[in-house]
């Protein structure tokens, strides 16, 4: 009885072996090769080192594209171009700002300039405070309060919110749009307390939006922050010393870097991946968006080095000007249009290389489900829903002409940390956490050039 017993628990393992699904088979490989290989994580490592700080306009922003170029044609990709486009820009070469204490003492506060700030006279802008929680603030005040004054923006991303990107979402109005608003009503200069829930002495920085007047822009930490309202409660009439040196470049020529593997079946229907090269000038953009950039390179080392034959072109595009203009995003999506060839889908990577969480699907109801259906397979690797939702902010522009977008959504807690800040470094990398990325976002490529998501 034992004997046989022991015969049917092995007959039971050896159908269940036959009758296991070869998708799941297949993407437990392509897991296996993303999970015990270090390219993405080495490309990481040494983009962070040659090109910290590639703002679009800088030198480094070029250095990066061309490491990236390298390494495409070293990979064997069909296809490597620079994709060629204008677009304005703006560099920073230094900025301070301190509490004026006595005539012979200053106390300096962690600073960055936000992009586009004005630059300041030489010696800098001294003026007194004026602290507002909200640009409904700044009205209720007017030009009679804010006239002549640096205004600072201190609402805090709040605790509250469970995902950090709501938080972000909440408070983020301050650094876009404060600073112009500050300008209609006279102010000297604008202060904004860093967009992070984080309390430490990193400053971020970002973009402000401005459309007519500009004025000098900084962003200060949140312990800067905190130190700055605390003196302001003490003294109503503290002053402080604001310093920008920054420029406006009209024009540039830039890129977006373009590297394929042809399609055997339908090459004319292209899935795009991708993410942004270009990071802040005071930042070595590790997660934002160097991991995005490494794990889409290494969709197309995995396509080849398991030589999967796909039907349809797979297409790496890492996108110059995220953060300050959107110009590469706008540039590919008109260079599209002109071609008169839709891509088939696009996916973009931009959450960091933290503990994969989801997908987010810009799309029809139908194309949705499709992808949905897709969610067994990758949930033993972390993927906990596919659902309706953003696409990215380089792939948007393609919306216009029809294509699906997908986002790739990480776990959200620690991205705010680093985002556009001085502690976005390579060491904050978690190497099993940016392969599993790797392997989630080449695998949803890999059933959607299978299957189609018709």
């Amino acid at each position: 009885m034992k004997k046989t017993l022991t015969l049917l628990a092995f007959l039971g393992l050896l159908l269940n072996g036959f009758s296991q699904n070869p998708d799941s088979v297949f993407i437990k490989t392509i897991f296996d090769i993303a999970l015990t290989s270090r390219v993405a994580y080495h490309n990481l490592e040494i983009l962070t080192n040659i090109a910290p700080g590639r703002l679009v306009g800088s030198e480094e922003s070029i250095v990066a594209l061309k490491f990236f170029e390298k390494y495409f044609n070293e990979l064997g990709a069909d296809t490597v171009y620079l994709q060629e486009f204008k677009t304005p820009a703006w560099a920073c070469d230094s900025s301070s700002v301190s509490i004026l204490i006595k005539k012979s003492r200053e106390i300096h506060l962690t600073c960055d300039a936000l992009g586009t700030s004005l630059s300041t006279p030489p010696s800098g802008i001294v003026a007194e405070v004026i602290e507002v929680q909200g640009l409904e603030d700044l009205e209720k005040m007017g030009t009679e309060k804010i006239a002549g004054k640096i205004v600072f923006f201190n609402r805090p991303m709040k605790d509250t919110f469970v995902n950090t990107f709501a938080a972000y979402g909440d408070a983020v109005d301050q650094r876009a749009h404060g600073p112009a608003e500050a300008a209609k009503y006279g102010a000297a200069g604008a202060i904004v307390r860093s967009m992070t829930t984080s309390l430490d002495d990193f400053p971020h920085t970002g973009s402000s939006r401005f459309k007519d007047a500009k004025i000098p822009a900084l962003a200060i930490s949140t312990l800067a922050a905190n130190q700055l309202s605390q003196e302001l409660k003490e003294n109503p009439k503290t002053k402080i010393r604001i310093f920008v040196k920054s420029r406006d470049l009209p024009e540039i020529t830039t890129y977006n870097l373009v590297a394929e593997i042809r399609g055997k079946v339908r090459p004319d229907e292209a899935i795009i991946v991708g993410g942004h090269i270009d990071s802040w000038f005071n930042s070595p953009g590790a997660h934002d968006d160097g991991a995005g950039c490494v794990m889409s390179c290494d969709v197309l080392r995995i396509f080849k080095e398991l030589n999967i034959q796909n039907n349809r072109t797979i297409r790496a595009v890492l996108f110059m000007d995220e953060e300050m203009f959107q110009a590469g995003g706008n540039a590919y999506a008109d260079f599209v249009g002109q071609s008169g060839k839709r891509p088939y889908l696009a996916l973009e990577v931009d959450e960091g290389a933290f503990t994969p969480e989801g997908f987010s699907v810009d799309a029809s109801v139908s194309i949705v489900q499709k992808l949905h259906s897709f969610k067994p397979l990758l949930e033993p690797y972390g993927i906990k829903y596919i659902i309706k939702g953003g696409g990215g902010v380089d792939i948007y522009p393609l919306k216009k002409s029809g294509v699906p977008l997908v986002a790739y959504v990480t776990d959200p807690q620690r991205y705010f940390d680093m985002h556009h800040s001085g502690n976005d470094t390579f060491d904050k990398i978690n190497y099993r956490e940016l392969n599993l990325g790797t392997g989630c976002v080449t695998t949803l490529i890999y059933l959607i050039d299978k299957y189609g998501i018709e």
